[in-house]
């Protein structure tokens, strides 16, 4: 791999991490604090509002996914003219669209309230709340193609300092409307607030990187937007179907049981979906990379890159997932300071199994988009859409709660099956020598951590201590966490299943931040 490309990778996922750690940690204080102040009913109303408006997003044509792939290819190739119809173009299709989509939430308010089963003297709140998340998504919609732009250009460090700064305001803001009394209108208004702060920057900033940028209309061009949509309607059917796989259950378990399980089911899916984007740090750089690399013709950095890209994502989820997994009731009780939410440990657990699954075809998944063969991804998400729906309907009312969950994971295992067939074939590389060479070593280094952390049970056990309160989850937590990652590192280091390549890329990764902060001088 290029080792400009590869800098590139390092910088974007250190400040990526950076972002998502911050978000972690964000949103472990706010959460228990947001459902304390408007209740555990809000909350999940609160939860399908945002699922709902953020549904409308699926009916872009696919333009706003297609921008970040186009946007790096033609700055590889330095053709400024191209970028400039793909941010006018952009910007004129999201206008019109979030026209449209207002007008369509305006006709559809009464249909939506009476879909779903809620308390009467809800109804203000719920009308409010969705049309509050309406305006967050409008006004984030209309103003992505600059975002785009900022990735296009593999500026990932921009994008992650932005949303770091304004949160701590943000933050701020939100727990003074709350304490104030505001209640689920406190949280749009900040939401509004912090949007608009939010995409201001992400404006400003994209100028600097690309000041040849020109705000016309004669840049507009429908041979850009036809460009756009023939890529984009193919990866928006993998991502709709992404957005079906996480969020499709919530409607449902709202329109079929009520929205006091969807706030259980939303907690849950927190962990489990935290669980699968903290080793994701390393997707938002691997599409335009791709794109750059694919735009350059250099078909051996793009198997390196799969093959390592695979590897790291898989030696960080695995342990993360069973972990998470073996210990998902004590992190709840952790997190929520009480019982009473088993529901939510239920769904961490078999919801963290799919998010998994899906996870490690990511690096393969983002490769097709930025090689321009979204079809294998497409028609993968077409099975993952079909059999969810399909799933989690018979199974929500069969078994209620827990088939909500299943339909889910299951739909992600099959389709990540599927596209790992399809994109393999393509590469020409068979699947059980990759299998091997990637996942083999820390499968069984999980194995062996996993019963080396049952150590700590038995203390607890033999010592007749049982962990109460968030003190005590956190000794035993930490104890375990400890315990494990200990044991897993040990059986990585005596297995070699880190060479001296991937080593390198670990230390460049820890010293690059160091590096910029002063703490140590660059060679």
């Amino acid at each position: 791999m290029p080792e400009a490309t590869s800098k590139k990778i390092i910088r974007n996922t250190i400040f990526t991490s950076a972002g998502r750690l911050w978000g972690y940690f964000l949103s472990f204080l706010l959460t228990p604090y947001i459902v304390h102040k408007i209740g555990i009913e809000r909350f999940g109303i609160w939860a399908i509002a945002n699922t709902a408006i953020n549904f409308f997003i699926y009916f872009d044509l696919g333009i706003g996914s297609s921008f970040v792939k186009h946007i790096a290819e033609y700055n590889t190739k330095k053709n400024y003219k191209k970028i400039n119809e793909i941010i006018n173009t952009g910007l004129i299709f999201s206008l019109f669209f979030c026209f449209c989509i207002l007008l369509v939430a305006m006709l559809l308010k009464n249909f939506a309230m009476n879909l779903l089963k809620f308390s009467s003297e809800l109804y203000d709140d719920v009308l409010f709340a969705f049309f509050g998340v309406l305006m967050v998504f409008i006004i984030n919609y209309v103003f992505t193609v600059f975002k785009s732009t900022l990735y296009g250009f593999q500026r990932m460090d921009i994008t992650n300092i932005i949303y770091i700064i304004v949160s701590i305001p943000g933050t701020i803001g939100l727990v003074l409307f709350l304490s104030l009394g505001f209640g689920l209108k406190g949280l749009i208004y900040n939401s509004i607030i912090v949007a608009l702060v939010t995409v201001m920057s992400y404006a400003i900033c994209a100028y600097r990187v690309f000041p040849q940028v020109a705000i016309s209309l004669r840049h507009i061009s429908m041979k850009m937007f036809r460009r756009l949509w023939n890529f984009g309607f193919k990866v928006q059917v993998a991502s709709f179907s992404e957005f079906i796989n996480s969020e499709l259950d919530k409607i449902l378990l709202g329109y079929l049981l009520n929205v006091r399980l969807v706030a259980f089911y939303e907690l849950g899916s927190k962990i489990a979906i935290a669980a699968s984007d903290f080793p994701a740090i390393l997707l938002p750089a691997i599409e335009p990379a791709s794109s750059e690399l694919d735009a350059a013709k250099d078909t051996r950095a793009l198997n390196n890159l799969y093959t390592r890209g695979t590897k790291y994502i898989v030696f960080l989820a695995l342990p993360l997932a069973l972990f998470v997994i073996t210990n998902a009731s004590p992190i709840m009780h952790f997190w929520m300071g009480k019982s009473g939410y088993e529901k939510s440990a239920l769904a961490i657990q078999i919801l963290t199994i799919g998010y998994s699954f899906f996870l490690v075809n990511s690096i393969g998944r983002l490769m097709a988009r930025g090689m321009g063969i979204p079809q294998f991804e497409m028609i993968s998400a077409l099975i993952i859409l079909g059999l969810n729906i399909l799933l989690s309907i018979t199974l929500i009312i069969l078994f209620g709660f827990i088939g909500a969950l299943i339909g889910t994971s299951v739909s992600a295992i099959v389709g990540s099956l599927f596209f790992m067939n399809k994109f393999h074939k393509h590469i020409k590389r068979t699947i059980t020598s990759f299998l091997r060479e990637v996942y083999l070593k820390p499968v069984f280094a999980c194995i062996f951590a996993i019963f080396t952390s049952l150590v700590i049970d038995l203390l607890f056990y033999s010592f007749d201590f049982s962990p109460s309160g968030r003190r005590g989850y956190l000794v035993y937590l930490g104890l375990k966490g400890v315990v494990f990652s200990g044991a897993y590192l040990f059986c990585i280091l005596v297995v070699k299943y880190l060479d001296n390549y991937d080593k390198e890329v670990f230390l460049s990764t820890i010293k690059m931040p160091l590096s910029k902060l002063g703490f140590i001088k660059n060679k």
